[in-house]
């Protein structure tokens, strides 16, 4: 063997050594892959090989990522720091990494960055931030970050951002600043970022979106800003943002909606409003939106809806107007919804509905009117809706509905009329005759059940035709209804929730619901005196109010005998004892006459 071969794999060793070797408390994925992890890392190996192009430190205990440890690995394209306590980053930390493309440093200890920390990654595409402890950013900081498309500062504790901050950032596309403390924002803090498509606010403590802050975003596709402190929004928000899909405010203070609002977004598709102050929409505020499919509003103080204000919603499938306080809505108020798949109206403070109100949707399969004030129906409101499948009557204040309601839904899978005042007389005739008719899409039909005396909680289906006909009334009863214990009383009841009104429809309830204790009360014929008609209830179903009435006159009854027993007692005692005083003397007398 020569010198110079010699020599040769000398060097080869040495470069080996240099850029092969993998550390011993790290793994080597695959080729050019380092992962280092686990608590007993306390620092960045410095034998890690200077030519890797990915390097993972997670779920470790550094705290330091020092000046110098990574300036040779020019190769690096990807650097992960994650789920660490690194707290702490040298000013020169990240010179020399000129080909890195990722870097994220998400779930660490950090509370600040120095400015020229990211002067030599004009490559970088992607920065994730988030999860930290940063309360400022430099001015500066994000200025060699020209490539950049994505930023994530998500869940730090930022109360602003420096205006300029993304000034050079021309490449971006997603931006995601929320789970922080911003109470504002500057009106041109986005205005050199013309690119982004995704901006992201929710869960901060803003106050309202400045005037022009999204102006020059005419390429913007998505905003969240839910879960913040918004009470109003202007009407040009978003005029300049034509290519709006998905929009976010839910969970705000938003008392209105002004018009034309959303009259330049076309492309929208998911818009939620829900959990705000809401409490008035306006003709004018939906602007044509072929895309849109859901419109979320439940949770808000609406108290009426308005001829026409969806009219340009074509497309919408789904709307949530549920947990409002809507006492009225217009004829023609959901006049354009020919799309419309499920309509949720529940929780409201609805008494009855227009005949008309439904004959716009010619596509309906769901509607949800339960748990609102209604006490009637006109007969032909359901008419023509050959689509409808569900309808949710329970928990209302009915006590019938028409004859024929529910003749023309040709294809009605399921009825839900429980917790409702049903005043069980010869009126009930025409809907006791459908339930018997249709069990099946009752659920239970136990559950739909009397109000009345002699029938109080027996289900409407195990009644006779000839006892409801024994029962005339000639006027109008006086009915007390009490929904505030029928509205607690959920514990087998089938609930929903916010989260749950697109299933609601289909919910399948195994349970019986749990019967109102206030159950309303009505004018009652006294089942042991003759009611006009020669009928005698045979049937004497349990009545506790009856019963504790009942209950109450035989404690008192037994009191009174026990009060009667207890003077007679001492009226004897006092007879007796003079009785006996008397034939003392007698006795003491007659001794004398004796003697």
């Amino acid at each position: 063997m020569s010198n110079w071969q010699f020599a040769g794999i000398i060097v080869c060793i040495i470069i080996h050594l240099t850029y092969g070797q993998c550390p011993k408390e790290c793994r080597c994925l695959r080729a050019g892959q380092i992962e280092c992890s686990g608590s007993d890392i306390v620092e960045i190996p410095r034998s890690i090989p200077q030519n890797i192009k990915s390097l993972q430190i997670l779920n470790t205990e550094v705290t330091e990522l020092q000046d110098g440890i990574l300036e040779n690995m020019t190769s690096l394209l990807a650097l992960r720091i994650e789920k660490s306590e690194l707290s702490t980053i040298g000013p020169n930390a990240l010179n020399n990494l000129i080909s890195l493309r990722f870097l994220s440093l998400f779930s660490n200890k950090l509370q600040d960055l120095p400015a020229g920390l990211f002067k030599d990654l004009g490559k970088l595409e992607t920065l994730i931030l988030s999860n930290n402890m940063l309360a400022q950013i430099h001015p500066s900081l994000f200025a060699p970050l020209v490539n950049v498309k994505e930023l994530s500062l998500l869940g730090n504790n930022l109360r602003s951002i420096p205006r300029g901050a993304f000034d050079q950032m021309n490449a971006l596309t997603k931006l995601n600043i929320a789970k922080n403390n911003l109470t504002r924002l500057h009106p041109r803090i986005l205005e050199k970022v013309s690119k982004l498509q995704n901006l992201r606010l929710y869960e901060n403590q803003l106050k309202e979106i400045p005037e022009g802050l999204l102006s020059t975003l005419t390429s913007l596709q998505e905003i969240g800003i839910q879960n913040n402190q918004l009470s109003q929004i202007s009407a040009g928000v978003f005029s300049n943002n034509p290519d709006l899909q998905r929009v976010y405010l839910s969970n705000n203070k938003i008392t209105s909606l002004p018009q034309g609002l959303f009259i330049n977004t076309p492309q929208l598709s998911k818009l939620t409003l829900f959990e705000n102050a809401i409490n008035h929409i306006e003709t004018g505020v939906f602007g044509p939106m072929p895309k849109l499919k859901e419109l979320w509003l439940y949770e808000n103080k609406i108290e009426e809806l308005v001829d026409n204000i969806f009219l340009n919603l074509t497309q919408l499938q789904l709307l949530i107007i549920s947990r409002n306080q809507i006492y009225t809505i217009s004829p023609a108020a959901f006049n354009g919804l020919d799309e419309l798949l499920e309509l949720s109206l529940h929780t409201n403070k609805l008494k009855t509905l227009h005949e008309d109100v439904l004959q716009s949707l010619h596509k309906l399969e769901n509607i949800s009117l339960h748990s609102n004030k209604i006490e009637h129906l006109p007969a032909g409101v359901f008419r023509n809706m050959d689509t409808l499948k569900t309808i949710q009557l329970h928990n209302n204040l009915l006590h019938r509905l028409p004859e024929g309601i529910f003749d023309t839904v040709v294809h009605l899978d399921e009825v839900k009329l429980y917790s409702n005042p049903w005043k069980c007389d010869v009126h009930l005739l025409p809907l006791k005759t459908w339930i018997t008719h249709n069990l099946n899409k009752l659920g239970n039909y136990s559950w739909v059940v009397c109000a009345n005396q002699p029938f109080t909680d027996v289900p409407v289906a195990d009644l006779s035709d000839e006892q409801l006909e024994s029962l005339v009334s000639t006027t109008e009863p006086d009915i007390e209804y009490s929904t505030s214990e029928t509205e607690a009383s959920t514990t087998d009841k089938p609930t929903e929730s916010p989260n749950q009104d697109r299933t609601t429809f289909r919910l399948v309830t195994t349970t019986q619901p749990e019967l109102s204790k206030g159950n309303p009360t009505m004018e009652t014929l006294d089942e042991d005196s003759d009611n006009g008609s020669g009928f005698v209830s045979t049937y004497s179903p349990p009545d506790r109010e009856y019963r504790g009435n009942r209950l109450v006159g035989v404690v008192i009854a037994i009191i009174v005998l026990c009060c009667i027993a207890i003077v007679c007692t001492v009226i004897a005692c006092i007879l007796y004892n003079r009785k006996k005083k008397n034939h003392v003397v007698l006795m003491q007398m007659k001794q004398q006459n004796e003697a």
